[in-house]
């Protein structure tokens, strides 16, 4: 194994890690992942002379998975904070009531 096949493969896990909130949200939300992840370039790297924003993601849905992917982006210790509690209370709650 070469070097340039371990730094393209480093890159392409690292590209994948960053896509990961964008995923988790759309799963949530029940959204496309493609619009998940185009949601995610729009707020990383909004395209030049493009302010405004697509209204794909204004709509039912998308709203809410462009909620969770602003967050992400913003502020991450928030997203990963929040998705934990959520994930442990059922566990919290079960060894409270037994």
């Amino acid at each position: 194994m070469s070097l340039a096949t371990l730094h393209n493969d480093a890159r392409r896990l690292a590209i994948r890690l960053k896509q990961v909130p964008a995923r988790m949200a759309a799963r949530l939300c029940g959204v496309d992942p493609a619009l998940a992840l185009h949601m995610h370039e729009w707020l990383t790297a909004p395209p030049p002379g493009a302010p405004a924003m697509p209204q794909a993601f204004t709509t039912e849905a998308a709203a809410a998975c462009f909620a969770l992917i602003k967050i992400s982006v913003v502020k991450p210790a928030v997203f990963w904070g929040a998705l934990v509690a959520f994930l442990s209370l059922p566990v919290l709650l079960a060894l409270r009531w037994s």
